[in-house]
């Protein structure tokens, strides 16, 4: 009898510890690694903002574009990619993201329809004026999370006005940041559309694309360009030469416009086809962990910005 009791109040004693542990490791959890949801200016009240910059200063502003990504990703690839990844930094360390375009400089993917570019100067203007706004507010620290290749000049000019121009500073900690390497390469030329960004977004968006039409694309590659290729497996730099070749507008006569180097818009001589989620989650993790890594250490930087 006193065995049967016995056994019963362990059980009932085990319940509630267990019970009670759940609840306390649930506390204990918070805060660490995940801070819960991303903050995204557009969601929030002009009250939460200024809750906000009573604690930080920072904020992160995702560049990225409105562009044809082949027959089977939508044309805010870029957009999306930009966005996601900024938010899931904004989750793990709390830092507001501030979306302020749709469209990137894309003239040269203009020969698909849906394509939308802005010159270069609008988009710099548009972003300067924008961190002028928050500036106004008191933000100090801004992080431009660029994800396309025809923003890179604009996302320096910005930075650049920023830093020599105001108060405040201003990095990239998107592709092109110097802390962010760039992951092996899953096929040669595989620049947009192809293997990589077609992983990365099966992982962020996948009812956004329809694997059922991804092709692998006829290349039309200029013979300066094969040349300049490998050459470049002797000389590095022959890669720049070639990178001057691709991706400019059509206007240029240099045979690099999007429609004249890929039969469906798609750049690469792998098949995407072979996208996998899991590839794509690799690849955003990693941009997503160096960029959190940098924001945690810059924090730790006194009498800022």
């Amino acid at each position: 009898m006193f065995k049967t009791n016995y056994s019963k109040t362990n059980k009932t004693i085990l319940f509630i510890t267990i019970c009670l542990g759940l609840v306390l490791g649930g506390y204990m959890l918070e805060g660490v690694g995940e801070k819960g949801n991303p903050l995204v200016l557009q969601e929030m009240s002009w009250v939460d903002v200024q809750e906000y910059l009573k604690t930080s200063d920072m904020v992160i502003i995702p560049i990225g574009a409105t562009e044809q990504h082949g027959p089977h990703m939508p044309l805010g690839t870029d957009f999306y990619e930009a966005t996601e990844m900024s938010k899931l930094i904004s989750s793990r360390t709390g830092v507001l993201v501030a979306p302020v375009l749709l469209a990137g400089y894309s003239v040269y993917h203009s020969g698909f329809p849906g394509t939308l570019s802005l010159k270069p100067e609008t988009m710099e203007r548009v972003l300067f004026e924008t961190a002028e706004m928050l500036m106004k507010y008191g933000f100090r620290r801004f992080m431009f999370f660029n994800y396309h290749g025809g923003n890179r000049i604009v996302e320096s000019k910005v930075i650049h006005k920023i830093n020599h121009t105001t108060e405040a500073i201003a990095v990239r900690i998107g592709i092109f940041a110097s802390f962010q390497e760039r992951g092996e390469e899953p096929a040669p030329l595989d620049y947009h559309a192809g293997i990589g960004e077609t992983s990365i977004m099966l992982y962020l968006k996948p009812d956004l694309v329809k694997m059922e039409r991804a092709q692998k694309p006829g290349m039309t590659l200029t013979t300066k360009i094969l040349e300049l290729q490998e050459l470049g497996k002797e000389n590095p730099g022959m890669m720049d030469v070639m990178g001057a070749l691709m991706g400019v507008p059509v206007e240029t006569k240099k045979g690099g416009a999007s429609h004249e180097l890929s039969s469906n818009g798609i750049w690469t001589l792998g098949d995407p086809k072979t996208a996998t989620k899991e590839r794509g989650e690799k690849n955003v993790n990693r941009m997503v962990e160096n960029a959190v890594k940098f924001i945690k250490t810059w924090e730790k930087v006194k009498n800022n910005p």
